[in-house]
């Protein structure tokens, strides 16, 4: 753990997870206001675009009768962010349950490696037709598996 200067929690680094998926990011004009910080919402984005990213590098058979939808998202903005820098998301999964797997993600600078935020996200498959909450489907599970290269089941 790391505390930062005038911080009262304590941060865990996330050096022990290896991130097999990377995704450049660009970015936008529209993304950051006139002294040229991108705004905090705008990191949700980014993410979502790696999610999907993720999910169609590692699970390309993916089905139109279930999606996976987000339940819970817990992020920690580390350091400001500016339109000038070269960034990428970072994704790996790091837990699978029965029916949630949780994602951990970190947006980098290119040059300098600071991590600018991190997320940690509970994702749930979903049933589209009986528009519920389902089991994750087996072949989703050994792709997430076989792609961290490790078992990540509970």
């Amino acid at each position: 753990r790391v505390y930062f200067a005038g911080c009262q929690r304590a941060v865990d680094l996330m050096d022990e997870i290896i991130y097999h998926n990377i995704l450049h990011m660009q970015l936008r004009f529209c993304d950051a206001d006139q002294f040229g910080h991108v705004n905090n919402s705008v990191y949700f984005q980014y993410y979502d675009t790696a999610k999907i990213h993720y999910m169609k590098t590692v699970c390309p058979q993916m089905d139109k009768k279930y999606a996976i939808v987000v339940v819970h998202i817990d992020a920690d903005f580390l350091s400001q962010l500016h339109t000038d820098e070269h960034v990428a998301v970072q994704t790996a999964v790091i837990h699978i349950g029965k029916k949630s797997f949780t994602l951990q993600q970190r947006l980098i600078n290119l040059e300098s490696k600071e991590v600018k935020c991190t997320v940690k996200t509970v994702m749930v498959a979903y049933d589209l037709e009986l528009n519920k909450s389902v089991e994750l489907l087996p072949g989703w599970v050994n792709a997430m598996c076989k792609y961290e290269g490790r078992d990540l089941r509970a």
